[in-house]
């Protein structure tokens, strides 16, 4: 009889792991040599460790060594999926490192046998090794495979292989010094075809070196030359990718990046140029060196290679940025200095700027800082104050010669006193906008504000009053006098305010909030009087109901000068179990306009009505809505039905079946009585026969998009890429006859793509009849035949 062993064994090791024992027939405590030992006998042996899985026939754990030793039908599987079975294994569990006899290793589509194999620092080394690709397409001889003296499994999908013998269908037809396999492979390594230019042939080759690897792009173009290129990705401990591509006669192309982090350093670079978009290279980069104070150094620049058109007007700069703070209980500083040299639009309001063009380089010295203070100096008193200041400083000079600058500061403070139920504040700031840029982009408006202000308030609950004024110190006027009255209790609140002019202005303004809420009910209203203008604003009433699982609200504008009634609106909300409603109604009385807008909810589907009726007549709407589908009918009735419409909307993502379509239907009215398509667009791919699972059957289906759209002058219709899909089973090959449309009609041009897949690799022939181009693509690895049909715009079926 088994016995299900429920122990844990917590390893405090350098990370901190947690080894799960799961099932084991018997479990035996030793002591050898001082060293604490426990071994575990199962058919098999079931662990878990922080993701990964483990099993064998015999297991023996050194605690003491933190060493775990697996024998007899050894399976493990770590947290990239890999799998590993072998004859024996040990486990570093502080390093994570291991060492396994008579390996077979499983990752993704790729199968590695070999007698003696290690894994370190994330890597796993195999050595004299074998490996093919075709592992679990089922071919009873692997199609090609590969012997090695060492195969490196790196984290990812990165292999590399030295001194190698490529085997085809098993027999040895190749040596080579490195192998390189990427198993999510995104593009084809060898292609050649025609185009109306003449023969072109495209290669990427595999290197291995120290300092990283990748593929050595070798082109050809008949008339034009050769081209070349590099796709290197560094091993270090940087993130790097340099990729560079010269096409003949003149077209570059290269990405160089490289990012660096550290706690102390950060480091980021990239060069970029791509001719088939601008000629244009860009320069980005920026290096960090944390502490007190925080240094950076930027640099965004751009090199224009077209001299027959204006360069762009982006900003560019070279920056270097000093930065630090200090921060205690009460008061916090802190503050940058950024000095740095930069281009771009010219500041339109600026004369001086303008005069030196409309793109403009100059060097600009921006100090800024920052102080906060929040002081309580005895018992209810409270202080605060902020300083915040920008300075710009350029080295362009304004018409009377001086260097131009502008700043942006602002001071703010505050006082507060509670005397039991009375309170006293006062309030200060200042804020200044002024000075001149020469850019557009840094350029600041200018204002000024200096005020000071005082208030006193009593609150003895559930009333309280407010007062509060001050005075414009910049115009030298008295700032309205402000009172507040509110009673505010559980039930509901009253708000009445009133400001003041102390200038001779008089009343300004009047306003009245109430608000009820005796539940289930709410009630609220609002009034304003604007005084200068004698006039009220809308009277706002709002009347609330709420319901078990829904809600009921009805809402009302009225006007006070005349006016008369404005709006009402009701809006009901209810769910019961899987139902819900929604009723929506308005009335807008100087409109003279009805509207009624009401849905019901039953489960995953929805149906909707929605009436509008004004003086021109009714306005309708049904619409019936489930999952990704959807149907709306629309019109007018006056005298005759006009403006009849069914729009109609599905996307639908499922394995057989992925598309979007979506159109207008016109329905028989007064005086058009034809039932026509208006409009209709589509995308996607569907299967019209299932895809063969065996060699008599055959797979149809239909991919690309279709617009449609009927005009008085006449229809249009626009394809892209649209047209079926012919797939045959043969053996152990998959082949798929596509025939595609593209343009307008009547100028359609077709396109003929034929691929071979073979599971682990596919080859692509492709005849393009508006660009008179043919082509022939190979491509290793699972993924192969997707990729191929997505690159050449063919869609099969739904989600695979």
């Amino acid at each position: 009889m088994r016995l299900w062993v429920g122990l844990f064994l917590f390893l405090q090791t350098a990370l901190g792991a947690t080894l799960k024992v799961l099932e084991a027939d018997r479990l035996e405590l030793r002591n050898e040599g001082g060293e604490e030992v426990y071994v575990l006998v199962g058919s098999p042996v079931r662990m878990e460790r922080d993701g990964e899985s483990l099993e064998a026939g015999r297991v023996v754990f050194n605690r003491t060594r933190k060493r775990l030793y697996l024998l007899e039908g050894v399976r493990y599987v770590d947290k990239e999926g890999r799998e590993v079975r072998a004859e024996s294994l040990t486990l570093d569990l502080e390093s994570e490192d291991f060492s396994a006899l008579s390996v077979e290793i499983r990752s993704q589509n790729l199968l590695l046998t070999g007698p003696l194999c290690e894994r370190v620092a994330g890597a796993i080394l195999l050595e004299k090794g074998y490996a093919t690709p075709c592992y679990g397409c089922g071919q009873s001889v692997p199609d090609y495979a590969f012997r090695a003296e060492e195969i490196v499994l790196y984290p990812g999908d990165r292999v590399v292989a030295r001194q190698v013998t490529l085997l085809v269908r098993e027999e040895p037809v190749l040596t080579l010094p490195v192998l390189l396999l990427f198993l999510s492979e995104r593009r084809p390594r060898l292609e050649v075809g025609q185009d109306e230019g003449g023969f072109y042939f495209k290669s990427a080759l595999p290197y291995v070196a120290d300092f990283g690897l990748g593929f050595t792009l070798l082109n050809y173009f008949q008339g034009r030359g050769y081209g070349f290129g590099v796709d290197h990705f560094g091993v270090g401990e940087a993130k790097e990718r340099y990729f560079f591509l010269h096409t003949p006669p003149d077209t570059f192309q290269y990405r160089l990046e490289y990012a660096l982090k550290r706690p102390e350093l950060s480091l980021s670079a990239l060069v970029e140029r791509d001719d088939t978009k601008e000629k244009l290279t860009a320069f980005r980069a920026e290096a960090a060196l944390e502490g007190d104070p925080r240094l950076r150094l930027g640099l965004d620049l751009f090199l224009d290679h077209d001299p027959t058109t204006p360069p762009p007007r982006r900003t560019q700069k070279l920056e270097l940025e000093a930065s630090s703070g200090l921060k205690e209980k009460e008061y916090s500083l802190a503050g940058s200095l950024a000095l740095g040299l930069y281009a771009g639009e010219s500041n339109p309001l600026n004369r001086s700027a303008r005069a030196l063009g409309p793109y403009l380089w100059a060097g600009r010295l921006l100090l800024s800082h920052t102080e906060t203070l929040a002081l309580s100096p005895w018992t209810g008193a409270s202080l605060r104050g902020e300083n915040r200041f920008r300075g710009f400083y350029y080295t362009t000079q304004n018409p009377d010669g001086e260097k131009e600058r502008q700043v942006d500061w602002t001071t703010q403070a505050s006082f507060g006193q509670a005397l039991g139920a009375l309170r006293l504040e006062a309030g200060y700031t200042r804020s200044v906008q002024e000075g001149e840029s020469p850019f557009r982009f840094d350029a600041l408006p200018t204002r000024r504000t200096h005020q000071l202000t005082l208030g006193v308030g009593l609150a003895q609950p559930p009333l309280g009053l407010s007062v509060k004024s001050g005075r414009d110190l910049e115009k030298g006027l008295y700032l309205p006098l402000e009172a507040t009255a509110q009673y505010q209790d559980p039930g509901g609140s009253l708000v009445l305010t009133h400001r003041r002019g102390l200038e001779g202005e008089g009343p300004l303004e009047t306003k009245a909030a109430l608000s009820l809420s005796p539940r289930p009910f709410s009630f609220r209203a609002s009034l304003r009087f604007d005084h200068p203008k004698a006039r009220f604003d809308p009277l706002e009433l709002a009347l609330g109901y709420a319901l078990v699982g829904g809600s009921l609200n009805l809402t009302h504008r009225h006007g006070l000068n005349g006016e008369g009634p404005l709006e009402s609106r009701l809006n009901l909300a209810y769910r019961e179990g899987e139902g819900s409603y929604t009723l929506n109604l308005r009335r807008a009385y100087p409109q003279n306009l009805t509207e009624a807008q009401a849905t019901l909810g039953l489960g995953p589907a929805a149906y909707g009505l929605g009436l509008g009726l004004d003086g021109q007549g009714l306005r309708y709407g049904l619409s019936y809505r489930e999952a990704n589908l959807l149907l709306e009918l629309s019109g007018r009735k006056t005298e005759k039905w006009q403006d009849t419409n069914l729009r109609f909307s599905l996307v639908r993502l499922e394995p057989e079946l992925s598309l979007r379509l979506s159109g207008n239907l016109h329905l028989p009215e007064d005086p058009d009585p034809s039932f026509y398509l208006k409009d209709l667009t589509f995308s996607g791919g569907l299967d019209l026969l299932p895809p063969p699972k065996r060699e008599e059957e055959v797979g149809l289906s239909l991919s690309g998009s279709l617009s449609y759209l009927r005009r008085p002058d006449g229809d249009t219709l626009s394809l892209k890429n649209f047209g079926p899909t012919l797939s045959l089973l043969e053996g152990e090959t998959r082949i798929y006859f596509s025939y595609l449309l593209s343009g307008l009609r009547p100028n359609l041009q077709a396109k003929y793509v034929l691929v071979v897949d073979r599971c682990c690799w596919a080859a692509r022939v492709a005849y393009d009849t508006e660009k008179k181009a043919f082509s022939l693509a190979l491509l290793y690895g699972g993924q192969a035949a997707g990729l191929l049909l997505d690159e050449a715009g063919v869609h099969l079926g739904g989600v695979r």
